[in-house]
This record gives structure tokens, C-alpha cells and sequence, in this order.
């Protein structure tokens, strides 16, 4: 469990700090707002984008400014908004994506002597070369260049006094939040402590660097028989609680399209790859790398896909996946009573969900003529149409499978660079169905399909069309789930 950070000498200076806090909270975005707000005036009076331009560039500029001052929480917020060029206008998406990984760095005065102590050695004795211009910043980290025995490598350490920090940040608007909801308590109060509470449970694993170099030999092993994706080796004799050193891979960051096209690679079976990199990681290992944004993806001139970043990673359990293979293979089968009783085994469909009710839309959703056509804007639609149709039935998503279903945007976010639009149901079918027939043919995780089961997956999934409509389907069901 990570620590509270509700605990420690916080408290006793708690109304001081708070109020401090707030005030520079409020000034520091205050120029943002009101750059959106003379733009905002500026549009709604219908002035020409000669006008409004500007108006943008100095507004996510100033709001990417912010985000740096203000620190770790503020940072993954512009993080998961850069992402999204599908969201917001260019400028803001090209100024927040340089919170990936170019944040303010840390003084090389504060870095030298805070790697000394975490080694016990002088830093000319813990490397070869050090090199003081960071690399890459983030919210929480930052990342060096050096040489260790002879290969380069890069240290990436958590940067002083960002515990401190979030926690300050957590108390402020937590506090906030319990004085919104005195003032109006409804029920987003309660959804904004969910927030705070994920953000927190999420930094303190991430700033677990020991864990991290765990994740990522793991995953080294794991992807190691994968073409196309590599995973950098880690330096153990260089990690701490609050250091990991990997190898140093070169590339250029998955959002650069103009220099993976200028190389020559195909964007769409890049991307495919990546689909189905994520597909396989938790369909037949159940183990997978859970936070995809672009920073944490290179690309090399053959077309490698580097995995950086293991501070996030989820498990897909081993009965979860026995029950999707379970589903796959009923359905490709035509068996209906056994698909719905997956449903209820999965925690999609609650227990006291009708089954008559059940039964009739797996059969509906089985009829749905959706597959290959590529407006996925119809067949999405056709999937809500078809819901809308059995009101008694309230799938969830399963806590399992939370994570698994929140990739699917953070995907499409990285892929927006590419394709605007792009997403993983009309164009990463590809890649789906590749790791889906190989999740059929690789048996449940249990290990226990016969011979002939396997025999008769390959004859199915030989001609191809059968799985592919599936994973259609259920590619739209995710979509739709996922909202």
C-alpha cells in the first residue's frame, strides 16, 4: 500500500498552506482564463482567424506555462489533454504534448547531489559520463544520459519534493470539493474524490522505481519473441527505490509523423502492430503496459516500436481471460447459452439482469449486420440502437477489465497524430484480429483446450471471415462500453 498523504507534518500547518496554495493556484491560471475568455468573445462576435490565431498560440502557451508551475497533478492533466488531437484545437495539442517529456527540468546544482545519495558514491564514480542537459522531463521524473561500463544508458530519477507536493495539491482540492458539495452536493463531488483517489494511488506507483525496473524486465522477457517491439535492458546495479537505469534506445517519439513517413514506414501497419502489441499483452499473457500516450513510444528507421515508461502496468486475471476465451469460442460456435452465461461470469451483465433478455441480444447482436463496412459511425450507432432495445440490461465494465477498456482511447489518442479520426474498430481491425486468432489458437491460459478443440479453432479461423466479424463486434461493444 503507498503511503498516505494525508499523514506527516502537513497537518499541523494545514489553513496556511491550503489558503498559499489556492491563491497560487488561482493566480497562476488566471491569465489562461482570461485569454480563453477574450477569445471566446472574440469568436462568438465572429472575428477572423487572424484575430483568433494569436489568441490561441498565447493561450496554450500560457496554459502549458501553468501546468509546469504548478506541478505533478496539473502536468497529468495537460498530459492526458495533449493527447487528444482530436479534442482540442492544434496549438494547445502541440504546447501540451511537450509535457510528455520536456517539463521545466531540475537544476543539474539539485541533481547531482540527490543521485549521490541514492548511490552512496560520488556521480563520476557511478558512471563513465554524466551528462548534465536532461533528456526528457516529465511530471514526475526526469531523465539523463550517461555511459556505464562501457554501453549508454539513461538514469531517470523522481525529481525532489514531488511527494511533498502532490500531497499539498490533494488537500487543496479535496478541500475544495468538500466545500463544493456543501454549496451544491450532488453527485460529481463524490466522482472528483474517485479522481483524486486514482491520481494518488497511480503516482505512488509510478514513483516506485524499484517496481518499474520489475515491470520491465518482465515485459523484456514477455514481448521478447514479438517482431517489431523491443523493450530496453535494465541496469540493476544502478537502480534504487527512487533511480532506474535502462539502456539507452534512439528513435524518434511515435507523434513525430513526419519523420516515421520521411523513413518511409507505413503509418497504418504501424499502428496495427501497436494494436495488436496491446491485444496479445493481455489476451494471452494477461500482462500488460498501461499507460500508452505518445511519449512513452519510439520508432526507429526499421520500423521498431520501443516500449519506454513501466511505472504503469495492470494484470488481466487468469479467470477473466479463461471466460473470454470461453465466450470467443462459444460464440464462433453458435453456442448462445454459453455466451450469456460468460456475460454473467464476467461481471458485464449483473447477476439479477434478465437472461431471457440476455439471450435475445446476444442473438440480435450476433444478426447485426455491421461487419466491414467502414462508417464506424454507423455501426456504433447501430450497437446503441440495438441497446436501447433491452432497457432491463445494464452491462458494466468490470473492474478487471477497467484498465483494458480505458487503453482503447488512450490508443486512439496516440493514433490521432496519424489519422485524425482513426480509431480501433474501423482501422485497427488488423491488428485485433491477429491477436485474436492467436488467442484461440494459443488455448486459455489454464492451458487445458484438447487437441481436437485446437484442430477445429484452426479449420474456423483458417477461413478467416467467422473470427473477423467477431472481433468486429466485440470491437464496437468495447467502443460503445468505453464512453
Amino acid at each position: 500500500m503507498p503511503p498516505s498523504v494525508t499523514t506527516g507534518p502537513l497537518r499541523a500547518v494545514r489553513p496556511l498552506r491550503l489558503l498559499v496554495r489556492t491563491l497560487t493556484i488561482v493566480a497562476t491560471l488566471l491569465p489562461v482564463w482570461w485569454l480563453v475568455a477574450r477569445r471566446l468573445l472574440w469568436a462568438a462576435l465572429r472575428a477572423s482567424p487572424a484575430r483568433l490565431s494569436p489568441l490561441d498560440e498565447r493561450a496554450a502557451q500560457r496554459l502549458r506555462e501553468a501546468c509546469e508551475r504548478l506541478g505533478v497533478i496539473f502536468v497529468k492533466l495537460g498530459q492526458l489533454l495533449g493527447v487528444r488531437a482530436d479534442f482540442l484545437p492544434p496549438p494547445y495539442v502541440v504546447q501540451l504534448a511537450r509535457l510528455q517529456d520536456s517539463v521545466t527540468p531540475v537544476p543539474f546544482r539539485v541533481v547531482k547531489p540527490a543521485l549521490e545519495r541514492e548511490f552512496g558514491m560520488p556521480l563520476h564514480l557511478a558512471f563513465e559520463a554524466f551528462e548534465e542537459t536532461p533528456l526528457a522531463t516529465a511530471s514526475i521524473g526526469q531523465v539523463h544520459r550517461a555511459r556505464y561500463a562501457g554501453r549508454e544508458v539513461v538514469v531517470k530519477f523522481l525529481r525532489p519534493d514531488t511527494r511533498e507536493l502532490l500531497a499539498l495539491d490533494l488537500r487543496v482540492l479535496r478541500f475544495w470539493a468538500r466545500l463544493g458539495r456543501r454549496i451544491d452536493p450532488r453527485r460529481q463531488w463524490d466522482l472528483i474524490d474517485d479522481i483524486l483517489d486514482a491520481i494518488e494511488a497511480g503516482f505512488f506507483e509510478e514513483a516506485d522505481f524499484a517496481a518499474e525496473r520489475e515491470h520491465a524486465e518482465r515485459l523484456r522477457e514477455q514481448l521478447a519473441g514479438i517482431p517489431g517491439v523491443y523493450v530496453p535492458y535494465t541496469v540493476p546495479a544502478r537502480c534504487t527505490p527512487n533511480v532506474l537505469t535502462l539502456e539507452f534506445c534512439s528513435g524518434v517519439r511515435i507523434a513525430n509523423v513526419e519523420q516515421i513517413r520521411a523513413w518511409g514506414l507505413d503509418g497504418d501497419a504501424l499502428l496495427n502492430r501497436l494494436v495488436e502489441l496491446y491485444a496479445r499483452m493481455m489476451l494471452l499473457d494477461g500482462y500488460y503496459h498501461a499507460d500508452p500516450h505518445p511519449g512513452n513510444f519510439l520508432v526507429q528507421p526499421d520500423g521498431t516500436l520501443v516500449l519506454l515508461d513501466f511505472g504503469l502496468v495492470r494484470e488481466l486475471s487468469e479467470p477473466t481471460r479463461r471466460t473470454l476465451y470461453t465466450a470467443a469460442r462459444a460464440a464462433l460456435s453458435g453456442d448462445i447459452g454459453r455466451v450469456v452465461e460468460c456475460l454473467y461470469a464476467s461481471g458485464m451483465l449483473p447477476p439479477d439482469a434478465p437472461r431471457a433478455e440476455a439471450e435475445r441480444f446476444v442473438v440480435s447482436f450476433a444478426r447485426l449486420s455491421v461487419a466491414f463496412n467502414q462508417d464506424t459511425r454507423g455501426r456504433v450507432t447501430a450497437l446503441e440502437d440495438l441497446l436501447r432495445g433491452y432497457p432491463n440490461l445494464k452491462f458494466v465494465i468490470p473492474p478487471d477489465l477497467l484498465y483494458a477498456f480505458r487503453l482503447v482511447q488512450m490508443l486512439e489518442g496516440v493514433a490521432s497524430n496519424f489519422r485524425p479520426g482513426w480509431n480501433v474498430v474501423a482501422d485497427g481491425g488488423q491488428g485485433l484480429a491477429a491477436a485474436f486468432t492467436a488467442f484461440l489458437l494459443d488455448g486459455p491460459p489454464d492451458g487445458s483446450a484438447s487437441p481436437f478443440d485446437r484442430f477445429v479453432d484452426t479449420l474456423r479461423l483458417g477461413f478467416g471471415t467467422a473470427a473477423r466479424t467477431l472481433v468486429d463486434r466485440l470491437g464496437i461493444l468495447v467502443r460503445v462500453l468505453a464512453r
